[in-house]
């Protein structure tokens, strides 16, 4: 069983991988170090490698593990790394020189080891600002996938769909931006202060298609705002308590078409229970707005 989050990896596992002949896969990449400051050509590397995971489907570099296909035991390919080296401000240099730059994680705490030393996993996920390239000789730029085989250049097609994509997903966020902006002003309507509450009432249930449907499509992008999803659950559950009291509360016993009618206390407890669930999404609205808006500004 292959890792999928950077939790599930350990000494076990990486054993595990060892044992079955892995040393690297379209999902994870063992090395012994971070290239030597004037390895030039290893430096490339490592940044292709961050490029290629984040234009597929994201991927681990283990640092500290020996290259299996020398020999020897598999506990002697465990040399770790340091523990008084900063790490993963040294990694950091190289999704940086990916364009645009690739966001990361790593493990904390790294994964000790009986010699003192530690092993360091990197985490880069799959990007939904694919596609990612880098500068390669001659002022050409390389965009990079990641295959059972390792790196590869993406071909032509490859790139386009790419690129055709991100604007898509990019266009269904603002489609998802405006759409709460509506539900907002929709609870805001529903909530104002009526010069007498037993009077006028609110009428209009929020629907939930857009959301519904933008959530499906770009899920790929939204899965690493765990915040943005769950305040989206929120405001979900909310307008479906409020969509459940506007359907039981019938006009027809009320005739309105936007004159007074006649006082009723029906009325003053139906705005009463509409506002509890409307400030509820007002609040989440905002909440997710600007969340969503920090999402498109990367």
């Amino acid at each position: 069983m292959k890792p999928a989050t950077l939790e599930e990896w350990n000494i076990g596992t990486i054993m595990h991988l060892l044992v079955q002949g892995y040393h690297e896969s379209e999902t994870f990449d063992f090395k012994e170090m971070l290239p030597h400051k004037d390895d030039e050509r290893g430096k490339q590397r490592t940044v292709k490698t961050c490029c290629a995971f984040a234009n597929s489907s994201g991927g681990f570099l283990i640092y500290g593990v020996k290259d299996a296909t020398t020999g020897g035991s598999i506990e002697g390919h465990l040399a770790g790394i340091d523990p008084a080296d900063d790490f993963p401000e040294q990694f950091g240099n190289y999704p940086q020189k990916c364009t645009p730059s690739i966001t990361w994680d790593f493990k904390n705490p790294p994964v000790k080891l009986e010699n003192g030393n530690v092993i360091h996993v990197i985490h880069v996920p799959r990007s939904w600002n694919a596609p990612h390239c880098i500068e390669a000789p001659n002022n050409l730029r390389c965009f990079p996938k990641r295959t059972n085989k390792g790196n590869e250049d993406m071909s032509y097609e490859e790139i386009r769909m790419a690129f055709l994509q991100y604007y898509e997903k990019r266009l269904k966020l603002q489609l998802l931006q405006a759409e709460l902006k509506n539900i907002k002003q929709h609870a805001e309507d529903l909530t104002k202060t009526y010069p007498d509450a037993q009077v006028k009432f609110g009428v209009g249930e929020f629907s939930l298609t857009v959301i519904e449907t933008v959530l499906a499509d770009t899920y790929t992008i939204l899965a690493e705002h765990r915040d943005l999803l769950e305040i989206l659950d929120e405001i979900r559950n909310h307008c479906r308590v409020a969509n459940n009291l506007l359907q039981m509360f019938s006009p027809i016993a009320f005739p309105w078409t936007g004159n007074n009618v006649e006082p009723h206390p029906a009325i003053e407890k139906h705005n009463r229970n509409i506002g509890w669930e409307c400030g509820p999404i007002i609040s989440a609205c905002t909440r997710a707005l600007e969340r969503l808006g920090n999402v498109l500004a990367l």
